[in-house]
């Protein structure tokens, strides 16, 4: 799949490592939180973007039920088109697999994601005040303040509906 100028394709055996690698490194992974639930990335199908044979970024999710939710979306090229063409590839999955809602968390201080998924198209769906304080019981090492010093408390949920 080839959006833009990057290559999209499933995360294989090859990429895998790489990907555990920087999930490890930028989110304290593999285990992450959303909604007040722990979730091994490791388990997680995803999509990989390609400029050359450098990964330029990598989204994973998870279908249950009749929904699909983006578990991590990772840009390691900032204002190139890297996320929108992985969220445009889940989002096609999300459609094959015959799924209705594409749905994802990301925390207050995330002001960078919070516009750029607004500009996508996802709608604010609910604002989980201090669920990050549940969320660091499950896993303690969730910083208390993220981007630009701001306090991380609450979860902001998205959602896109018309698939």
């Amino acid at each position: 799949m080839n959006n833009n100028m990057f290559e999209v394709e499933a995360i294989s055996d090859k990429t895998r490592p790489f990907i555990n690698g920087q999930i490890a490194e930028s989110w304290a992974g593999p285990v992450i939180v959303s909604k007040g639930k722990l979730h091994d990335t490791r388990e997680h199908s995803g999509f990989a973007a390609f400029d050359e044979n450098t990964v330029a970024g990598y989204i994973l999710y998870r279908i249950e039920n009749n929904e699909c939710e983006i578990t991590v979306l990772e840009s390691l090229r900032e204002n190139q088109g890297v996320g929108r063409a992985l969220i445009n590839a889940v989002i096609g999955a999300a459609k094959s697999a015959g799924r209705r809602r594409v749905w994802l968390i990301t925390t207050n201080d995330n002001t960078h994601a919070i516009r750029f998924y607004q500009k996508f198209g996802f709608s604010l769906k609910a604002v989980h005040i201090d669920a990050i304080d549940e969320s660091r019981k499950l896993k303690p090492q969730i910083p208390l303040t993220g981007f630009d010093g701001i306090p991380i408390k609450h979860e902001f949920e998205f959602e896109i509906t018309d698939l």
